[in-house]
Parts: structure tokens; C-alpha cells; sequence
């Protein structure tokens, strides 16, 4: 067995109720490292193409990597892959946590769920024996009470992934939850896991496996500590009340999302304040073994005798889209949003946008009935009806994209999309490498698909952000909204890096380039951990594997070239206030940095990635 992973997959059959361990070499873990990348390999060979989401061939795929969930700062992530059931290409939710410890404890790289149990089912992993318990009284349940059920019968040191109500109808941007408030977020893998009957996974003791050099991995772990304080954002982070409090900082400065992306400005955003923040904050969210404590718990006044404590872990996007972006200024409102997503295991983030896409179209005469903007009632009513699919909600759970086509005429215009996910609240029309990356990216936009321009920029960015930068060639600042042959060059290996990232299972809020962890630490924490001789060229170059495979398994889906698009508003429609007043992107000239990002990832035209680029990653033509 190598050193700091099991170099295993395990297999779970849900109709036979089976279960099967594979091992598989060394050298397959070395270039499929895990998260989305080993998940995409896996799916390439398992499915048929065109698979349908709900289908129960489409697997589940809950992955580690050869490095995640070790002690060490930056580890305690994990990602949940499959097709996703709102974009039909790669699905992958990425999630924080002390889940991730208990994963890599499985004795499985991979987990894998195929087919569908005939009736409601948890899995339960016990020192590496795999069994099957009917979850009939748990259908129902909160991802909390169902964390808590399980709990009880198997003891407090289980670490439980959950379902809501969402995940269970089958919408189509549900969620799956760990510890009651750590989300895995974004693309839908909540409603494949309730389409397989699956309630729960429960991980219950379980070893490390042995890591190469533990006084190396012990003395990074330490001076990532020490060095916390003199790193402005990662301080920023740990500060309370930690990094869901953004609005007043680059929120402002790029240009808030307020009303669906029609306006930028909101009175009534010092509600948004530090101060109105921290009367709200009780205790850190934290993730096993990383001192920095950037998920806090921010709980709500007035709500608090109904909604427990501990599921309001807030993550920096709520925010935006359950704040400005629907026209509230009611910091507890949006609190208590945040605490009932965590509970009915919904995406903030994608249903903040089916939110403002439906207020819209109220607001222009196509939708009839709902909220309007600046109704934090109507969106609550609208939100508990979109979990259990009743009404407006039905249609509005499948995602912006399918509601438009059934309410059909300009509907469209106002579904905030790209590749049928829900955009993200950070403005692409004043950050071109965001938007860049919204447009390309294989899992459509995230917010965290590179490190965003703003850091970079002339005027606002961090004073410490080039420090690292440098070792991508990124040594000077440049404009947050220009778009030019630099900036694509900029996008591509900020992407590339935190694509590796992924791949590795490292926190994006704790590694470079604007973090703590350096480009060697990186590689030395995966050298102290695995004992393989490796190298920040190595770690690119998973970063990139993982953008390649992705996208071949997308064109094996159906999703083209002509997917790697912003809606039109970006193009039309210029801020309309604030510092970044009169942004908006050309499209003659967004279509060219496109072809730009093409050539450098050595991809047709059309967007297909070249033989000679596959061939270097050793992905089969």
C-alpha cells in the first residue's frame, strides 16, 4: 500500500445493496489524483454517453484524493461528483468540513453509489464494513435531524453527509449537507443522491492511513499558524465574523448584484455592516486540523428559538444572493435563509437566482403572482414551496434555465445562467477573468473558479496580492474590467492552480496565490504525505488534467462551444452605478479572449481539445 492514501475505490451497488473494494495501482492515483478529476476519469468509464441525471446508472461519486483529509491546514475538503441534473455535463460540489477527515478514514479514495435502493436507505461505513439501513423514518427529516438520528444510534463521532426535503423531490439545485451546515454546494448532487433512494452517509471510525514525513506535514502546519496574522485576507478570514461579510469590502468596490443583475446599487447596505455582523456571531464552523476558521456561525436575531445554532455556518456566497441580488437589506432574514438552506439542503446559490429570475419576471408582467423585490416574506413562502415542489415552486425547483423555456417569451432574457447553472453573485461585467471563467468553465460559473480580478486591480486590490502571484508570471496589476490577451493569460493559470486545487483536495481558502500556502508548500505537503518526489510543475499539471477531462466528457454530453457564453445582459446593459458605473463587456471582443483561452489550452476553434493536448495528459483520443 503507498503512503497517505489507501489507493482504493469503493463500489456500492444500492439496488443489490452490495458492496465491492478495488484497488487499483499507484501510478492511476498519481495521475488521477481525486476530487473532479478522479470523478471524471471514473465516469468516463463506467456510463454510456447521454445518460439522463435520474437515471440510476449515473453514479455518485464522493471523492478524496491521495492528500485530503490529512491533518494539516487546507485538507478538510472533499468533492460529491455525477452528471449534474442542471447542466447534463459534469456535475461537481465542492465542501469544507471535517467530513472530508472521515472520508479519507473510509479507506476509499472513492465512493462510488450506482443504481437505485427500491425503498429509502443510509449507508453506513463502520471501520471499513459497509452496511445498509433502512431509512424510512428519516424521509422527511432536516439534513440536522437526520445527522442527529444517526448520531444517536452510532455515536457522536459519526460524520454524516444528508439530504433535506429538497434532495428528496428531486430539485434540481438541492444540496448535500455534512454536520448540519457544510454544504456541498452547486450543480444539483442533492437531488441525484435522493433520486437513488440515498438519505445518508455515515462514516464511522476508521483509520489515517501512514503519511511519508509527519515532522515536515507538523512544522507546515505550524508556521501556517504564525503566519495567519500577516496575511490580510487569510486574517480577514479568521477575524470574526469571517468571510460571509464581505458586501462593504470588494462587494462595493467591483459592484454588487442587486436585483437579478439590473441594478448595482441598494439603499440600506449597512445593514451588511462588520458591526451588525458580529452582533450575530456565535462560533466558528470548523474544519478539522486548519486554524484559519473562515466558515463562522452567524446566527439570526429573532429567529433564534426556531432555528438551531448549528446549522448557521454561513459561506461567503448567501450574502449576495439571498441579499442584494433579491432587493433585501434584512441581515437576519438572510441569516435565517442561510440556516433553512443548510436544513432543507438547498443551494443558496442557485436558488437566490431562481428567486430574482422569477421577481423579474413579475416585474415585467410575465409571471403572475410570487414576490417582488424587496419582499423578504413572499421569498420565504416562495422558497419553502420551491423545496416541496408545490405551485410556482414545481417549476421553479428544475433550475432558471427549464422554468424559461415552460414560461417561454423573454423569460428567457432574465435567467441568469451559463450552461443551465445559476450564476454566482460576483460582477463579471467589472471582472473579465471572472467572466471569462463563468463562460468556459466545464461546471459553469463559480465564484471560485479563479482568484477574482478585483485582488489584482489597479486600485482596489490586496497590497500583499503579487507576492505569490509571481511565480504564475502574473508581476503586474492591471484594471479589474479589462479584457485583453494579458488578462486571458492571467485567467488561464490562476484557473489552472486552483484547478489543481481541486484536484488535490486543497482549500482554495488557504493556498496561493493570495493565501497563506505557497507553491512549494503545496508540493512539499504532498511530498510529506505520499513521499513522492513532486513539483509545482506537477501540481499544474493536475490542475490542468482535471480542465481537459471535464471538458471531453462535456462534448461527450452534448455541451459545445456554443455553451461558453454570459447572458445577454452583460452585453447590453452597462452597471448602472457605483465605482464601476458603466462596465459591460463587448462581445466581439469577449468572443476573442475566448478563442485566446482556446489556443492556450491547445483547443480547436470550436473549442476541442487537440489530440496533441490530450496525448500530454494521457487522456485516451
Amino acid at each position: 500500500m503507498p503512503l497517505g492514501f489507501y489507493a482504493k475505490v469503493l463500489w456500492i451497488d444500492l439496488t443489490t445493496q452490495t458492496a465491492i473494494w478495488e484497488t487499483r495501482s499507484e501510478t492511476f492515483f498519481r495521475q488521477w489524483a481525486g476530487g473532479g478529476l478522479l470523478a471524471t476519469k471514473l465516469l468516463l468509464e463506467i456510463t454510456p454517453p447521454r445518460l439522463d441525471p435520474f437515471d440510476p446508472r449515473n453514479p455518485l461519486i464522493f471523492a478524496s484524493s491521495v492528500i485530503a483529509g490529512h491533518k494539516a491546514p487546507g485538507l478538510s475538503r472533499f468533492v460529491v461528483c455525477a452528471k449534474s441534473p442542471l447542466t447534463f455535463g459534469i456535475g461537481e460540489a465542492r465542501s469544507e468540513g471535517p467530513f472530508a477527515q472521515a472520508l479519507k478514514q473510509s479507506g476509499a479514495e472513492a465512493i462510488v453509489f450506482t443504481g437505485r435502493s427500491d425503498a429509502p436507505v443510509s449507508v453506513i461505513i463502520e471501520d471499513g464494513k459497509v452496511s445498509f439501513l433502512d431509512a424510512s423514518k428519516l424521509w422527511g427529516m432536516t439534513t440536522l435531524e437526520t445527522t442527529e438520528a444517526i448520531e444517536t444510534k452510532f455515536g457522536a463521532a459519526a460524520q454524516v453527509a444528508a439530504i433535506g426535503p429538497a434532495g428528496e423531490k428531486l430539485v434540481r439545485f438541492a444540496s448535500i449537507v455534512t454536520d448540519g451546515t457544510f454544504q456541498a454546494m452547486r450543480m444539483g448532487m442533492g437531488a441525484v443522491m435522493g433520486s437513488k433512494n440515498l438519505k445518508a452517509v455515515a462514516i464511522v471510525d476508521g483509520t489515517l492511513p501512514e503519511v511519508a514525513n509527519p515532522s515536515a506535514l507538523e512544522a507546515i502546519s505550524i508556521s501556517f499558524a504564525e503566519r495567519i496574522a500577516r496575511n490580510p485576507l487569510s486574517n480577514w478570514q479568521k477575524q470574526p465574523p469571517g468571510f460571509s461579510n464581505w458586501i462593504h469590502l470588494h462587494g462595493l468596490q467591483a459592484a454588487l448584484c442587486v436585483n437579478n443583475y439590473s441594478k448595482a446599487t441598494l439603499e440600506g447596505t449597512e445593514r451588511f455592516s462588520t458591526e451588525e455582523y458580529l452582533k450575530r456571531t456565535a462560533g466558528v464552523a470548523a474544519c478539522a486540523n486548519c486554524p484559519n476558521d473562515c466558515i463562522q456561525r452567524i446566527h439570526p436575531k429573532g429567529f433564534s428559538s426556531r432555528l438551531p445554532l448549528q446549522a448557521s455556518g454561513m459561506h461567503q456566497e448567501i450574502t449576495g444572493t439571498m441579499g442584494p441580488n433579491l432587493g433585501i437589506t434584512d441581515l437576519d432574514w438572510v441569516l435565517a435563509a442561510n440556516n433553512l438552506c443548510n436544513q432543507s439542503g438547498l443551494d443558496p446559490v442557485s436558488l437566490g437566482f431562481v428567486l430574482s429570475f422569477s421577481m423579474e419576471l413579475r416585474e415585467h408582467s410575465i409571471l403572475e403572482g410570487g414576490p417582488v423585490f424587496g419582499d423578504p416574506v413572499g421569498a420565504l413562502a416562495l422558497m419553502k414551496d420551491i423545496t416541496h415542489r408545490h405551485g410556482l415552486g414545481d417549476i421553479l425547483a428544475d433550475g432558471v434555465r427549464m422554468a424559461a423555456d415552460q414560461f417561454g417569451g423573454a423569460a428567457s432574457h432574465f435567467a441568469m445562467e451559463v450552461k443551465g447553472l445559476e450564476m454566482v453573485c460576483f460582477e463579471p461585467r467589472s471582472q473579465t477573468g471572472l467572466a471569462l471563467g463563468y463562460a468556459t468553465s466545464p461546471t459553469g460559473p463559480r465564484y471560485d473558479i479563479a482568484e477574482h480580478d478585483w485582488d489584482f486591480d489597479t486600485g482596489a486590490g490586496w497590497e500583499h496580492s503579487l507576492n505569490l502571484a509571481r511565480t504564475l508570471g502574473i508581476h503586474d496589476r492591471i484594471p479589474m474590467n479589462e479584457l485583453s490577451a494579458e488578462k486571458v493569460r492571467r485567467y488561464k493559470v490562476l484557473n489552472t492552480l486552483w484547478s489543481a486545487a481541486d484536484a488535490l483536495g486543497f482549500c482554495l481558502f488557504a493556498s496561493a496565490p493570495t493565501r497563506i500556502l505557497t507553491m512549494p508548500e503545496m508540493a512539499s505537503m504532498v511530498a510529506a504525505i505520499t513521499g513522492w518526489e513532486t513539483s509545482d510543475y506537477e501540481l499544474m499539471q493536475w490542475g490542468e488534467r482535471r480542465n481537459q477531462i471535464m471538458r471531453v466528457y462535456n462534448l461527450r454530453e452534448g455541451i459545445t462551444a456554443s455553451e461558453d457564453t454570459l447572458p445577454t445582459r452583460f452585453f447590453n446593459e452597462a452597471i448602472d452605478g457605483g465605482p464601476r458605473s458603466g462596465d459591460k463587456l463587448d462581445r466581439a471582443q469577449f468572443e476573442a479572449a475566448i478563442g485566446t483561452y482556446y489556443g492556450l489550452m491547445g483547443w480547436s476553434d470550436k473549442g476541442i481539445p487537440s489530440a496533441a493536448a490530450l496525448l500530454h495528459h494521457g487522456i485516451p483520443v
